[in-house]
């Protein structure tokens, strides 16, 4: 059940995600940490859908693929939806039992907006490579930077969401990263 935000939900959605990838918890202050914000923050999804599009389509660009376009709809709206509610299904679990259930709804909602800022940064390093707009060895060392500061900013949010100790914050990262390699095989295997 999502719930559509009004345009001022998404407009403090986005800035206190934006707040938190400049290292400021008071970010947090800007999302709806009720039921209803929890739902409304899986609007992200649609917003960055089309910039997922084009990571799909640059993806697909650049090697051979074999399976029909059914076949590439149906693995990557799987891996794409899969990928929104896998990690806040687990995460509720964990949340229990470390006694951080309160702060889960809050963790969610600002893990759902920190997306959008994310990709804001992500797409962009992503396209210039692909369009080669850069040296391959440096769009490759410019992604690995890119993506090491958004796995940074994730522990950041999740630390400060959840009031967790470092550590635990990163066993968050490390798992949401693990869930991504797996969905990402997931559909991997489905298009070959």
């Amino acid at each position: 059940m999502i719930l559509i935000p009004s345009q001022r939900d998404i407009v403090y959605g986005v800035y206190g995600a934006w707040r938190l990838a400049r290292l400021d918890r008071g970010g947090l202050v800007y999302f709806d940490r009720s039921t209803e914000g929890f739902w409304k923050s899986f609007f992200a999804a649609a917003l960055i859908f089309p910039a997922y599009l084009a990571l799909v389509a640059i993806d697909l660009s650049e090697r051979e693929i074999s399976a029909g376009a059914l076949r590439l709809v149906i693995a990557h709206a799987s891996a794409y939806t899969l990928g929104w509610t896998v990690y806040p299904i687990v995460t509720r679990a964990i949340c229990q039992a470390i006694g951080r259930d309160n702060a889960y709804i809050g963790f969610i909602v600002a893990f759902n907006w920190s997306q959008v800022v994310q990709m804001i940064v992500y797409l962009p390093v992503i396209f210039l490579g692909a369009m080669g707009l850069i040296p391959e060895g440096a769009s490759a060392l410019l992604h690995v930077l890119v993506y090491s500061v958004i796995l940074a900013y994730q522990w950041f949010v999740t630390r400060t969401a959840l009031d967790i100790t470092p550590i635990a914050a990163a066993g968050f990262v490390a798992l949401d990263l693990v869930l991504s390699i797996v969905i990402t095989g997931m559909a991997d295997g489905m298009i070959r």
